[in-house]
């Protein structure tokens, strides 16, 4: 039988995710570059929070597999208060308006 890891042994970023750490300069970056010539499909609140997590994970240098990390971003995002969540999904707007 397969022992499941507690929330202990999970790594959590060492500075919270708000106000986001990403600006829309760096969003904007990241998604204005064409692939094949198309651009790719813009992010969603839960991806640039992913994204935040994952950034603040590798500067703290404690970035789990992807497949433990993919559940923790996701744990993550759902104890968000919805201030919170409201945040990331107005900053997820502000990127489609501005391209």
């Amino acid at each position: 039988m397969k022992k499941m890891a507690s929330h202990v042994d999970l790594p959590v970023p060492t500075q919270p995710l708000y106000p986001p750490p990403v600006t829309i300069n760096q969003l904007k970056a990241i998604y204005n570059i064409k692939v094949n010539g198309k651009l790719p499909k813009l992010p969603s609140a839960f991806v640039i929070y992913r994204y935040a997590y994952r950034q603040q994970l590798i500067a703290d240098n404690n970035l789990p597999l992807e497949r433990k990390f993919s559940c923790m971003a996701s744990n993550s995002y759902k104890r968000e208060s919805v201030h919170v969540k409201t945040v990331y999904e107005n900053l997820s707007l502000l990127l489609r308006s501005v391209r």
